[in-house]
């Protein structure tokens, strides 16, 4: 039978962030809180958080030995107490807060005024700097969608991450104060002749070292940070100056934070401006991201760059984000296919059967494909047995400067 603890102590006045001492902490937090927030006024929102502290005290075991939960608002409270004076081991410790957490989640909590059964997650951590490790474990269970985490040693790892991406930071910092965010360009043929119809401008870094970085290993770190507009606009510098060095179209990459963000907008379309009479051989390939929320703006966008000649490519497509329903929306003149299928294609009956599907669907349409990721003749010859427009790949040819 679950053993109910009497009244304890509730407090709002946060002791231990900062102690040095080695400490057991367990992170609670009422999943969906944020939802369920928005509905409740201040005097609410403090009143049904002290009602449930109530409750996590009232129903944690005995053997636990906790005495005061502490609220930190959010949904979100903390048990907390000195690890030596843990009178069991850790390992039943942990049990006994996973057993409390089902039966807790099981019971089905209500408090008014909210109509809403409440459960909890929890981020367990012990020894120094155990809340901050708590703290990680809690944004990572929000993350992963689980409901329990040992969190011990999270923080080391952050730091080091977190030293990663300043080291990141400053070689995108210095690249972009010496010009040196440059861009490659990597073919793409006509399926049936053979020809470069067709570049991707690629973005590349060139560190301090001239080691030339690809973009996977700066370009998210960039996006967290002040220097992705300034990385994007070198590259539509740069693509849009590809133009006179070539006969060829030149593509370029788009993902929605870039839609999203005023001035990289403002640039795309005063190159457009500055480049009219060479406008329409400028492909935007639109990344699919989960990010695309706002698919009136994007619209809008698209209808905006036609206007000037520009083709719209859907990039990797068939896995991930993309989907039809998006192609009804946007009107692409190009879909290129994800890589993953391509590469899969000789041996996976799946790629081979979503690569027909594409391909069939988008003849109806009279949209072109291009498949990524042909890096070999037998791959060449199966795209092209499917109908396949256009074909990208190492057997072409790997992303270089133009000569």
């Amino acid at each position: 039978m679950y053993r109910y603890n009497r009244l304890k102590d509730i407090d709002i006045d946060i002791n231990f962030k900062d102690s040095l001492e080695e400490l057991i902490i367990i992170l609670i937090q009422i999943e969906d809180f944020y939802y369920i927030n928005i509905h409740l006024d201040e005097k609410d929102s403090k009143e049904l958080q002290k009602k449930f502290a109530q409750r996590i005290l009232n129903l944690i075991p005995d053997n636990c030995s906790f005495s005061k939960v502490h609220l930190l608002d959010r949904g979100e409270f903390v048990l907390a107490k000195r690890y030596k004076d843990c009178k069991g081991n850790i390992e039943d410790t942990i049990t006994n807060i996973k057993k409390f957490q089902k039966y807790l989640n099981d019971i089905k909590i209500n408090i008014k005024p909210i109509d809403y059964d409440l459960s909890i997650i929890i981020s367990f951590a012990y020894g120094k700097e155990a809340f901050k490790n708590a703290q990680i474990g809690l944004k990572k269970l929000n993350e992963t969608k689980e409901d329990f985490i040992l969190a011990n040693k999270l923080l080391p790892k952050k730091r080091i991450l977190a030293t990663e991406k300043i080291k990141t930071f400053q070689m995108v910092k210095k690249a972009i104060d010496s010009y040196n965010i440059v861009s490659y360009f990597q073919p793409i043929v006509n399926n049936k002749t053979r020809d470069i119809e067709k570049y991707e401008s690629l973005v590349r870094l060139i560190d301090e070292n001239k080691n030339i970085i690809p973009p996977n290993l700066f370009l998210d770190t960039a996006k967290e940070g002040k220097y992705y507009a300034q990385i994007t606009s070198m590259v539509l510098v740069n693509s849009f100056d590809a133009l006179y060095q070539t006969d060829m179209n030149i593509s370029i990459n788009f993902s929605s934070l870039d839609i999203e963000r005023n001035s990289t907008q403002a640039k795309f379309f005063e190159l457009l401006e500055q480049n009219r009479d060479q406008a329409s051989r400028i492909i935007l390939e639109l990344l699919e991201d989960e990010r695309i929320q706002n698919v009136k703006n994007m619209k809008a966008f698209i209808k905006k760059v036609k206007k000037f000649g520009v083709k719209i490519a859907i990039d990797d497509f068939g896995t991930g984000y993309s989907n039809f329903k998006r192609l009804l929306e946007y009107k692409p003149d190009i879909l290129k296919i994800d890589g993953s299928l391509i590469e899969n294609i000789e041996k996976d009956d799946f790629s081979r059967h979503m690569v027909e599907t594409i391909v069939a669907f988008s003849k109806k349409q009279n949209i072109k494909t291009v498949a990524e990721y042909v890096k070999s003749e037998a791959i060449f010859k199966i795209v092209c047995s499917l109908g396949v427009d256009y074909s990208q790949g190492y057997y072409f040819g790997k992303p270089d400067i133009l000569q």
